[in-house]
């Protein structure tokens, strides 16, 4: 960011005028926007607080990328002597947010299939080992953990929340009848039933671990669901990837292994010189039915060798170098070729990283653990288009376990700060009073408009009632605004005008002049099956609340009311949240037979135009799981107009 030459800059809406604007008491995560006014115009930055020990990221891009952040859990793989950081970065490498952990086991932070962001973090539940994976909500809280069922371990490597609610995990779960741990995929349904369950326990003498009596003999590390619903999974230690029937069908039953990419029992044969993947990671189908994987590698140093498939039941041995391929695979011939490669050809990342494809046929490519660069992104063809660097010297340097693309929306709130005057301050028509404000914003989009009153005065031209406001607005669109009312008084000793003087002039009547109408200005109500309305003609912040009890299961029903209450036609923003208690509650809005959930939970339902006094009404449904646990918990509902805001809430009490 060059402000050399800036005819005027902004920092959280608030003029620089002298460039003696500090900051202090700023916490992790906050965000300093920063307007620059120059000869080409307005241009918009955002200075982001980072948490203590965050790497400095350097970001280049030389070619058209994908749209979408990068998602990344920076480790430098020390034993824990640093911390670790989950980190959602823009192009740059400027994060958009951030957590810090110390002593914690994050990793695999992405977005998923039912869009959600998640992220594996150290269970909280008693005789559980291993990790959950968390989801987190659009502003990037938790509000639930996935762990596997009827089993002891969940794994950090890789987990997939679907769009059904359901979740694919894995684990590394402890065999007592073999003194080993095998490998575990499992699919669980939205309301916590076992859908899949499958170990690797059958197949232990096929592993190509350094150490033959190493415990993990196949290391499992990403899973990949097909369209059909087979499981592509990848094992680190078999040097092998493997397609899995996760049902019933002709030729298959459930948990046969459908074919096998490589390893010492593998499904294709393949060229001469071309023994397979090695220690591979991220074995994903795309759309053209080869498989893409990042291609480790082996290396007796790093516990994983590489079949040599001219023996495959021999000697294991080394290929020191990384490569991310795209595998032709002809089923009918039982032959595996290497379509394509991408990515740099001089380096070996012997036991993490990842590659990806885009919408856009890029791909993302993360090298963990090599140093040299922490991802970069390539074209279809293999031109690079973007790297992210850690810029410490190369032994210090930070490393992600995988980079992956994530296109969640901003959907946090600016917020506006009136500092001054305070609301209901009564001044002297024609005096001199400035307003204080500011804005600020999180979540990347970056602040665009921080707009108050003109000149940053009050206007007090008029005697009378009236309202000065801020309106501030992100990059994504979404806007607050935030009003005090001010009343205007004439001068002390003032004279009203004299009456005028007796006339014999037949008499007239003085035009009367017509006050402006108020603005639209919500009022919202809500009320349960056979109840009052709640919050009728009262404006937030009084005590505008309704309880409600639904049991594990169920649901429980609610009215919503939005009615102008105002003086001129307009429209209302309303806001609501579709989940509570942690994701095990889910909320759905309904206005005149169609749903307004995803407006109202992302940047908020325009209402149609209401007339002074008219109103409109929402049937609400709350629905809790049949796995949600007793708990309590807000639904908080608002509405918004230029002129106003009200709000109401629903308390939810969860029982089983």
């Amino acid at each position: 960011m060059d402000v050399t030459g800036a005819a005027q800059v902004w920092f959280n809406g608030v003029p620089d005028s002298d460039g003696s604007t500090t900051f202090t008491g700023l916490a992790s995560g906050e965000e300093i926007s920063v307007f620059v006014d120059g000869a080409s115009g307005r241009s918009h930055y955002a200075l982001y607080v980072l948490p203590e020990g965050f790497p400095t990221l350097a970001g280049t891009v030389t070619g058209t990328v994908a749209p979408g952040n990068v998602g990344l859990t920076l480790d430098r793989f020390d034993g824990g002597s640093s911390p670790q950081f989950e980190a959602i970065v823009d192009r740059q490498g400027v994060p958009v947010y951030t957590r810090r952990v110390t002593g914690g086991a994050v990793m695999d932070l992405k977005q998923s299939p039912k869009g959600a962001v998640t992220v594996h973090r150290r269970t909280t539940t008693q005789g559980k080992t291993g990790t959950a994976l968390v989801e987190l909500d659009d502003q990037f809280r938790e509000v639930a953990r996935h762990e596997t069922v009827g089993r002891v371990h969940t794994d950090n490597h890789d987990g997939l929340l679907m769009d059904d609610g359901s979740v694919w995990l894995i684990g590394y779960e402890p065999n007592p009848a073999t003194e080993k741990t095998d490998s575990v995929i499992q699919h669980v349904s939205a309301d916590g039933e076992v859908l899949f369950d499958w170990s690797t326990a059958p197949y232990a003498a096929e592993t190509t671990a350094t150490n033959p009596d190493n415990p993990d003999y196949a290391h499992i590390n990403s899973i990949d669901v097909t369209d059909n619903g087979d499981v592509i999974a990848s094992f680190r230690h078999f040097s092998s990837v493997w397609r899995i029937a996760t049902q019933d069908r002709p030729g298959h039953q459930e948990g046969d292994i459908v074919w096998k990419l490589g390893g010492r029992d593998s499904s294709f044969e393949f060229a001469d010189g071309e023994d397979g993947p090695c220690a591979q990671h991220t074995a994903t189908v795309l759309p053209n039915g080869n498989v893409l994987m990042f291609d480790n590698g082996g290396h007796s140093f790093w516990g994983a060798r590489c079949v040599d498939q001219d023996a495959p039941w021999g000697p294991l041995v080394d290929r020191p170098t990384t490569r991310v391929a795209e595998w032709d695979l002809d089923e009918v011939a039982g032959t595996a070729t290497v379509a394509r490669t991408y990515g740099s050809t001089d380096r070996f990342s012997g036991f993490a990283g990842g590659a990806y494809r885009l919408d856009n046929g890029n791909v993302l490519i993360s090298w963990t653990p090599s140093r040299l660069t922490l991802a970069n992104e390539v074209t279809a063809d293999d031109e690079p288009v973007w790297e992210l660097v850690d810029t410490a010297s190369e032994a210090d340097r930070y490393t992600s376990y995988r980079a992956q693309l994530v296109t969640v929306p901003d959907r946090i709130d600016p917020e506006v700060s009136l500092d001054g005057p305070g609301d209901g301050v009564t001044v002297v028509q024609g005096s001199n009073v400035p307003v204080s404000f500011s804005c600020t914003d999180r979540g990347g989009s970056t602040l665009r408009a921080c707009d108050g009153p003109e000149d940053q005065r009050l206007d007090t031209s008029t005697v009378g009632t009236h309202t000065w406001s801020v309106t501030a607005q992100d990059g994504a669109g979404r806007t607050v605004t935030t009003s005090r009312s001010y009343t205007v008084t004439a001068p002390p000793g003032a004279t009203p005008a004299s009456p005028a003087p007796p006339t014999t002039a037949p008499p007239t009547t003085a035009p009367q002049t017509t006050p402006a109408p108020l603005p639209a200005s919500p009022d919202l109500a809500i009320r349960l099956p056979g109840t009052r309305w709640v919050g009728n003609g009262s404006l937030a912040p009084q005590r505008q609340a309704v309880r409600a009890q639904v049991r594990a299961g169920r649901l429980v029903r609610a009215k919503l009311r939005v009615r102008n209450d105002g003086g001129d036609t307009g429209r209302f923003v309303l806001r609501a949240p579709s989940t509570l208690a942690r994701g095990s509650v889910e909320v759905t809005y309904v206005h005149r037979g169609r749903t307004r959930t995803g407006a109202m939970d992302a940047r908020g339902w325009r209402t149609p135009a209401l007339a002074p006094g008219e109103s409109l009404r929402l049937a609400v449904r709350v629905r809790a799981r049949g796995s949600a646990e007793p708990r309590r918990d807000t639904l908080p509902v608002t509405a918004t107009s230029p002129a106003g805001r009200d709000r109401v809430r629903l308390v939810v009490r969860v029982r089983r």
